[in-house]
């Protein structure tokens, strides 16, 4: 009973997936395009270990948080049906925090990179984004609960915790921040339509997120506008130079974008009906085939 409601738990620490986890694409590609200990198997395993790790631990985290939002909404979950589950969901996710982040730290010490100081920043603001329990009691507010306070998460999490991983392979350099920079843009195109699916519970929860105060129409195209500035981040002569031409596989999820998604929702003037979900969808189906491009490009 007990193994399967553990069971029921991992696969909330990878709900939503992602390009992270439960599959590690994100850190694989990294590690391909850095250029650096292509052979280090060790090096890898670390990149892909300390994303995994931090992840689930932010998706558990954010799953315990998010009770009121979910039961609001009609979600069911192993969280919102047993109270003593919870509760050590709040323990787990609390030890895989800790654990990601000593980890950080120790592969800090031992490669003499800042890996630790941009890991936690990271850590700090996606642990205050969710937490309903600690911090908010303290400040008064969550990070989720406002537009504004989950760009500045979004905004600083998303290129912090890109090289934290970018440096376990390689060094700061400008490779490293050109890519924080395209996955910048990434993560704000994502922020804006992750609330469209829960509007109404987000209402009644008294948030005032992106989903609550904007249109949809207004989220749909800004978002397809940073995906455009995503691509171009990686599609440019400096960005080619860095790296290589090899680079230019990515223009085929790229134009899949632009014709499944972009070009249909422009034709309707961005306005969301319901068989618009497979043009929403194409935009996960583009990045996840850009980043696995992104490292399959290394051997081009």
């Amino acid at each position: 009973m007990w193994f399967k409601k553990y069971v029921e738990l991992l696969k909330l620490c990878g709900t939503p997936p992602s390009i992270v986890s439960p599959l590690p694409i994100f850190s694989v590609s990294l590690f391909l395009i850095s250029n650096n200990n292509f052979y280090n198997i060790y090096i890898l395993l670390a990149g892909i270990v300390l994303t995994l790790l931090s992840s689930f631990g932010s998706n558990l985290w954010n799953h315990c948080n998010d009770l009121k939002e979910d039961m609001a909404a009609g979600k069911k979950t192993i969280l919102t049906s047993d109270a003593g589950v919870n509760k050590a969901a709040h323990v787990i996710s609390f030890m895989l925090y800790v654990c990601s982040i000593l980890l950080a730290y120790y592969l800090s010490v031992e490669l003499r990179k800042p890996i630790y100081i941009f890991f936690s920043i990271w850590a700090f603001l996606t642990w205050w984004y969710s937490d309903n329990l600690f911090l908010k009691k303290v400040t008064g507010f969550r990070l989720k609960d406002h537009y504004i306070s989950e760009f500045i998460t979004y905004g600083i999490g998303c290129p912090f915790y890109t090289l934290s991983i970018w440096l376990i392979y390689s060094d700061l350099n400008l490779n490293g921040l050109i890519i924080s920079i395209a996955f910048f843009f990434f993560s704000i195109s994502g922020l804006l339509l992750k609330d469209l699916k829960d509007i109404s519970g987000d209402k009644s929860a008294g948030l005032k997120n992106l989903g609550v105060v904007f249109l949809p129409s207004q989220l749909i195209r800004y978002s397809c506008w940073f995906m455009i500035l995503f691509y171009l981040a990686l599609l440019n002569p400096l960005t080619l130079s860095l790296f290589n031409n090899g680079f230019l596989v990515i223009m085929l999820p790229f134009l899949y974008f632009l014709k499944n998604t972009f070009h249909h929702m422009y034709k309707k003037n961005w306005i969301l009906d319901m068989g618009d979900l497979k043009a929403l969808r194409g935009i996960g189906t583009s990045i996840k085939f850009s980043v696995i491009f992104l490292g399959l490009s290394a051997f081009f």
